[in-house]
């Protein structure tokens, strides 16, 4: 075991473990807990009997600090809190807040000394703060539904009743990821060549956009920037954060949805859980956060398309990979059982080593093996169709990587009988991916940033697995996996399929103990874009199967949920990538 965590290593890996670059510590990603913090302050603080507007808004700015302390409110989200009380008319008799609409459709809300000021077109707020005055409230909108489910026995009858809370921002106000417009927020969308004869682009009640009043229906497509006031050409990092709580594949009930509590997945320990999270077999642990994502655009897509080629670096691929030397070094072959002692030498995906809580502790870490190629899709209204769909077959399809064609290691019928000890004991196979459903995206600003991948599973001579720990000679290794992960904000689905026709998909553990083939889908109300305006960052899924080859799970599948802060310009690199075909995908 070495580790490469020093006294100044320490300070930067706090700053990793907070989810957040030194310099973007501000940045509130977590508009949930800002709407319940409000409520919170509400209940403490009231607005029609506040004596004046600064004792109003130190009380809001101490209940705020409350939900802070007690790890509600995310330390960043407390300004928004603020600001809100900031923004109103609490503790201001006679005041009120005024709602005025531009030329381009867009609200604005001011406080002003009283009514008379408020002039035409302008029309006075229905609520004292302007974060909520001129349209609907700016908090989440909840719902409940009850189910009755009824099971008779001899004995006797028992009813049980499940509620489900469901969120949505749809309504408030504001353009929040995967809404194309809320209310009168329509984005600066406008018709081709402008809004001739009276047409304007309006906003369905489920925010997306009717261009119905356009020339030919369709709305007038732009290259949003991947950063707000950034030229798109331009080298770019994805840092991974804490995100929210999603119940894993194994949940009794509402796998792969948002939970507050492991209620709400079915009520086993541990169901609800918050990401990054990553599953095999449908067992979950958190991944680390501070991944970071690094990639380049040289040049801008242009509209209506606007999907920006992205460049992920990876320097030498045959370098001696530094984070496993107790698998040799090169040019040697790869030694204590591992598959690949080669990695990238400056690789543009870099994640922190991580435990995995199972067999008494083991480490894990994944490096970089060769350069990725993946598109950001900034179009406005989207126009991307950007959804992985992966399916995967055990059957060996040969060198030639294609069933049928000859040379297969096990033709129909199987030459291996279709059990973990048979099949699904080597790592050969054969995975189809394919990119797009058929519908356009959800808007926002989405990436699918392919990165191939080597696994690396040890027991470590200290347990838990130390930070920035390695694998050494010595030390036991589990398993070592190449991948080829594309986390995608789009959505992804996985599934064991029978691609060779030998009636033998999957022979191993698979996804989930109640879906072992799958598919197994994470949608929209889990994967995320990065809003347009560079305020939300986006929430990039993944899933697939794997050919694990090794006891105990044999053939395995894999989600992976993994939410980043926004994007940010870095210093400059040039890139260039050419991806080399491979088997098994």
């Amino acid at each position: 075991m070495r580790s490469s965590v020093g006294g100044v290593g320490v300070a930067c890996l706090l700053v990793s473990i907070a989810g957040l670059p030194a310099g973007a510590l501000a940045r509130c990603d977590d508009p949930a807990a800002v709407c319940a913090a409000r409520a919170v302050a509400d209940a403490q603080c009231n607005c029609a009997t506040a004596t004046t507007h600064g004792q109003y808004v130190k009380c809001v700015s101490q209940a705020a600090q409350g939900e802070v302390n007690a790890a509600r409110l995310p330390r960043g989200c407390k300004a928004n809190v603020v600001r809100c009380a900031s923004r109103s008319t609490c503790g201001k008799p006679g005041f009120v807040t005024c709602c005025r609409t531009d030329s381009l459709g867009r609200v604005h809300c001011s406080v002003k000394r009283d009514p008379t000021r408020c002039k035409p077109p302008s029309t006075i707020g229905t609520k004292p703060s302007c974060c909520d005055a001129c349209g609907p409230n700016g908090c989440a909108t909840t719902t409940t539904s009850t189910t009755s489910t009824t099971t008779t026995t001899v004995a006797a009858s028992t009813t049980t009743t499940t509620s489900t809370t469901t969120t949505t921002l749809c309504g408030n106000g504001m353009i929040d990821p995967g809404e194309a417009c809320d209310g009168t927020d329509v984005g600066g969308v406008t018709c081709p060549g402008g809004s001739a004869g009276g047409a304007f682009v309006a906003c369905n009640p489920d925010c997306t956009l009717d261009c119905s009043h356009c020339p030919g229906g369709v709305c007038e497509v732009t290259c949003e920037p991947i950063v707000a006031g950034q030229p798109i050409p331009n080298t770019y990092q994805l840092l991974g954060v804490p995100g929210p709580k999603i119940c894993i594949t194994n949940s009794s009930s509402n796998a792969l949805q948002p939970c507050n509590s492991d209620a709400d997945c079915g009520g086993q320990s541990g169901s609800c859980l918050q990401t990054p999270w990553v599953t095999a077999d449908g067992f979950a642990f958190q991944f680390p956060t501070g991944i970071k994502t690094t990639f380049t655009v040289a040049a801008a897509d242009s509209p209506p398309t606007c999907s920006h080629a992205a460049c992920i670096s990876c320097g030498d691929p045959a370098a001696a990979c530094a984070g496993i030397p107790g698998c040799g070094a090169p040019p040697g072959p790869p030694q204590n059982s591992c598959a690949k002692n080669t990695c990238c030498d400056t690789p543009g995906f870099t994640v922190p080593t991580f435990n995995i809580p199972i067999l008494g502790g083991l480490c894990g870490r994944v490096d970089q093996v060769a350069c990725g190629a993946g598109v950001v899709n900034t179009s406005r209204p989207q126009t991307g169709d950007n959804e992985v769909i992966k399916q995967g077959d055990t059957s060996d399809p040969g060198a030639d990587c294609t069933y049928g064609a000859g040379g297969d290691d096990c033709p129909s019928p199987t030459c291996k009988p279709c059990t973990p000890t048979g099949q699904g004991a080597d790592t050969k196979g054969k995975i189809v991916r394919s990119v797009g459903n058929g519908s356009s995206d959800v808007s926002g600003v989405q990436f699918r940033i392919p990165t191939p991948m080597l696994a690396t599973v040890w027991q470590d001579t200290a347990n838990p697995c130390p930070d920035g720990s390695t694998f050494d000679n010595g030390e036991s290794i589990i398993t070592q996996l190449i991948l080829n992960a594309e986390p995608t904000s789009a959505g992804a689905t996985g599934s064991f399929t029978d691609l060779s026709g030998d009636g033998c998909a999957r022979a191993g553990a698979g996804f989930s103990t109640s879906n072992n083939d799958g598919p197994i889908t994470v949608g929209p109300t889990v994967a995320r874009p990065q809003s347009y305006d560079g305020t939300l960052g986006p929430i990039e899924v993944a899933a697939g199967p794997v050919f694990a080859g090794s006891a105990p799970l044999y053939d395995i599948g894999f989600i992976a949920i993994l939410p980043s802060s926004p994007a940010a310009v870095v210093a400059a690199e040039s890139c260039t990538c050419v991806p080399v075909a491979g088997c098994p995908e």
